[in-house]
């Protein structure tokens, strides 16, 4: 008996030596113009920067389809209907001080009314959190209905690092986030916050993602929180001398356990001029069978924020690197597998998904209409990296599941070192549609090779951080080296491979730093004491 189970190991261990052989040599076999051919199409001026409902956004989708049919895999359209409201004109007041549209203020009024107002009591509401995970509530069940509520981005945990997650941004520090509890509150609008530090981001990044027109699924809108926007710290400190308020004294207030909501004795207008419009739109699915009845699925935004006609010179945002590269990351993992004709014991499935930059739209959708047993775990990719090979990996999310000791022994088996994220600390987990699969309690990471690589540059940091991240500046250059791409498609290979040869399921790990829906709440262990492990 014994003998007959060293055979089977034997022959289990020259089986993945002899497939990965295989699969890690088409990798390395993908041309140049491969990997260039679907990121230089996705940003080209053509598809006026994909955004969901728009003709380059239609495109787009047209084009995955396509794409999907001609590598072979069976292919179809998810088709979800959104909402759209853009604002041409804004005015937030307070006395005799009024803000500036964009310059100081940005946001989305979310009723299919052309002109509105809006005046409500002014309330801080500190962080806006409230949770059991760290017992902590800024809430504690004050009336807040119809009122203004001024919230501040991150989490306690930016400055008590003894709790949350420290100085890494957890959910809750997430403005998504803090925009449900607000619409849970029956709050009618809500101001956040924008410092750079806190959010991870400078205020131009803002402006660009709110100036142009939002989107929301139909169930986002079933409160009565009518407006949703962005006002700059300065602008607030501005508005609260006029009644001589001192915001640091609020801010330290918000520290404590013990804060309550702070009602400020005066009242906020908000007013302005809105557009609206329902839009279908679509998420492209492509899938290869395997034999459990399980999928692992590959996930991938398709868009970005298409064209912005009040910016003087360049109007487009292309997004080559958020999102082409990712989607081209996706694509060529796909025509791998679809090349070698072999049947798999988990199933691919390939999520080509829309409007992500709207707040993780397609993906939320995916999800909600998926059998979620069936999916055994989610792979995204996210500006997957353009430049010249890497000497390490990393898997944003990894470290809440058994994926992560799996990517660890794929990137060794390629000869790379395994990093966290320099920038986890702004919350990249919860930022990407790998996020909606870990909410819904199936495990899931952002791939993607590393941050050390061979020329010494943090590259990747320099794209968030340096000023090309959301602007127009996002665009395809041919002097690309595509390496560090090829390595991503390397290590989501190898990891699938990994998977299906062991038939390994990937489970939570305990001490989540985030709420999860479902009978997976209670699997993962999820701590409800005051500062969850990290």
């Amino acid at each position: 008996m014994k003998k007959i189970a060293l055979m089977t190991l034997t022959i289990l261990f020259l089986t993945i030596f002899t497939q990965g052989s295989d699969l890690q040599d088409r990798c390395d076999r993908l041309s140049r113009s491969q990997l260039q051919s679907v990121i230089e199409f996705l940003s080209s001026d053509a598809l006026e920067g994909r955004a969901p409902g728009t003709r380059g956004g239609e495109l787009t989708e047209i084009y995955l389809h396509n794409l999907f049919k001609l590598l072979g895999l069976v292919s179809r359209f998810q088709p979800f209907t959104l909402h759209g409201f853009q604002l041409s004109e804004l005015s937030v007041s307070a006395g005799g001080k009024e803000l500036t549209y964009r310059e100081d203020t940005v946001g989305s009024y979310v009723r299919p009314e052309a002109g509105f107002s809006i005046e409500g009591n002014a309330v801080f509401v500190g962080f806006g959190i409230r949770t059991p995970l760290w017992n902590w509530d800024d809430f504690k069940k004050a009336d807040l209905r119809g009122k203004v509520l001024l919230v501040r981005v991150n989490d306690p945990g930016m400055y008590i690092p003894q709790i949350f997650d420290g100085s890494a941004l957890t959910y809750f520090g997430r403005w998504t986030y803090k925009i449900e509890e607000a619409a849970k509150a029956g709050a009618a609008a809500i101001l956040l916050i924008h410092t750079t530090p806190t959010a991870g981001y400078d205020w131009q990044v803002v402006k660009n993602s709110w100036s142009g027109e939002e989107l929301y699924l139909p169930s986002s809108l079933e409160s009565d929180l009518k407006f949703r926007g962005w006002i700059r710290e300065p602008s607030l400190k501005s508005l609260l001398a006029e009644n001589k308020i001192d915001l640091e004294h609020l801010y330290k207030k918000s520290l404590s356990r013990k804060f309550r909501p702070i009602d400020l004795g005066f009242k906020i207008r908000i007013s302005g001029r809105n557009s609206f419009r329902l839009l279908n739109t679509r998420n492209v699915i492509g899938e290869i069978s395997g034999r459990s009845g399980k999928n692992i699925v590959l996930s991938a935004h398709i868009d970005h924020f298409g064209r912005n006609g009040q910016l003087a010179g360049d109007q487009i945002f292309n997004g080559a690197i958020d999102n082409g590269s990712a989607v081209a990351t996706m694509a060529l993992v796909a025509k791998v597998f679809a090349d070698t004709g072999k049947e798999l014991h988990y199933g691919l499935t390939f999520l080509a998904c829309q409007a992500e930059e709207a707040g993780l739209l397609g993906s939320k959708y995916f999800v909600a209409a998926s059998e979620r047993e069936k999916i055994a775990a989610n792979i995204n990719f996210e500006s997957t990296p353009v430049w010249e090979k890497s000497l390490d990996a990393f898997a944003e999310g990894a470290r809440y599941s058994t994926l992560e000791e799996a990517v660890r022994r794929v990137a060794a088996a390629q000869g790379l070192g395994y990093s966290q994220f320099s920038l986890a600390d702004q919350g990249l987990f919860y930022r990407s549609d790998q996020f909606p699969f870990a909410q819904a309690g199936i495990p899931a990471i952002w791939l993607s090779a590393g941050e050390k690589s061979v020329s010494g540059r943090n590259r990747i940091a320099e794209f968030f951080k340096g000023g090309a991240y959301h602007t127009v500046k996002d665009e395809y250059d041919p002097a690309w080296e595509l390496e560090s791409l090829r390595q991503t498609v390397k290590l989501a290979v190898g990891l699938i491979e990994h998977l299906n040869l062991t038939r390994e399921i990937p489970r939570w790990k305990t001490g989540l730093t985030f709420p999860m829906e479902g009978p997976a709440f209670k699997s993962a262990g999820q701590s409800k004491k005051s500062g969850a492990p990290r």
